[in-house]
């Protein structure tokens, strides 16, 4: 008789996109470029802590007050509701690497 593996629940990939594209925000703020962007982590990974920090509080505060961040918060917070709604109306869908598991 052969064993099954067991579907192990995978976390929401919908709270972990809301909660990276909030950290990809305050790591970068609204810097882009087609070259190597600098942010929170390069500054502080090169030793640059008081960079770093100013860098973090500035980013943090635009989170709130600019549109650009108040943007990032509505589809942090659309995405996290949806992947709520979902594990609330499916139960039963559990995600597993690349294979979508059911139980019955």
């Amino acid at each position: 008789m052969a064993r099954r593996k067991p579907a192990m629940p995978h976390p929401s990939i919908t709270g972990m996109a809301a909660g990276l594209s909030v950290a990809q925000y305050l790591n970068q703020g609204t810097k882009t470029g087609n070259g190597p962007v600098s942010g929170v982590i390069s500054e502080a990974v090169g030793g640059n802590l008081q960079g770093a920090f100013t860098e973090l509080s500035q980013n943090a505060i635009a989170l709130s007050t600019s549109t650009t961040g108040r943007a990032v918060l509505s589809s942090a917070i659309v995405l996290a509701t949806a992947g709520g709604l979902a594990r609330k109306f499916f139960p039963s869908v559990k995600l597993g690497g690349t294979k979508l598991y059911f139980k019955i």
